[in-house]
């Protein structure tokens, strides 16, 4: 009897094992077909105890490989703009623009996946769930996104959340959704205004 049982810990395991290799390998090749995504978002932000904090608009733009844009029009204007190298993040209320180096910022939020194939990046997260819904999980506990879901239409995304590790939870409703139109990379890049103060932070 100890027998079979330590062999059925062992398939059931394996199986577990399968279940979140085949979610994983599900999110990538439906990641595949999205060559390029853009949509306007209508977010809810909700504190820990569910109550309504803040609420926005914004557009959001993703390419193949590595581009993404999320723009915020209210209730406050912010820009983050990534292009696989810089990652420029513009307050338009501070007139402030700070300059990052993507690849020492790429493992802090699991949102890199919607546009990375690289396997080391994907080592770093758990992933769970099938058809048109998915639940990322960073493996590092101290990450500042504690789970980011992804819900899909056909080939596009729906809806996202965001869990933050202080309690927030984030939701974006996409609407006039557009997959694998033509986005010009044009987009993927920032030009700071002139008098904006530029915090260079890829050297620290």
């Amino acid at each position: 009897m100890k027998h079979s049982f330590s062999a059925l810990c062992l398939v059931f395991v394996s199986g577990l094992a399968n279940a979140a290799e085949t979610a994983a390998e599900q999110l990538k090749y439906k990641l595949a077909r999205l060559n390029s995504y853009q949509a306007s978002f209508q977010q809810t932000v909700t504190d820990a105890s569910k109550k309504t904090v803040q609420q926005g608009e914004g557009y959001l733009s993703l390419k193949q490989p590595a581009l993404f844009r999320f723009e915020t029009i209210s209730p406050n204007p912010n820009l983050l703009i990534g292009d696989g190298r810089t990652l420029w993040h513009y307050d338009e209320v501070l007139e402030e623009l700070k300059v990052y180096d993507a690849s020492k910022e790429v493992d802090k939020t699991p949102f890199v996946l919607l546009t990375s194939s690289d396997a080391k990046l994907w080592a770093l997260y758990n992933v769970a769930g099938a058809g048109e819904t998915f639940t990322i999980t960073p493996k590092d506990k101290n990450n500042p996104v504690q789970q980011l879901t992804l819900q899909f239409s056909g080939v596009g995304l729906a809806k996202m959340a965001v869990a933050s590790q202080d309690g927030q939870l984030s939701s974006f409703e996409f609407i006039a959704m557009q997959s694998n139109v033509a986005i010009d990379n044009s987009q993927f890049k920032f030009t700071p205004p002139t008098g904006v103060d530029i915090v260079d932070l890829r050297g620290k």
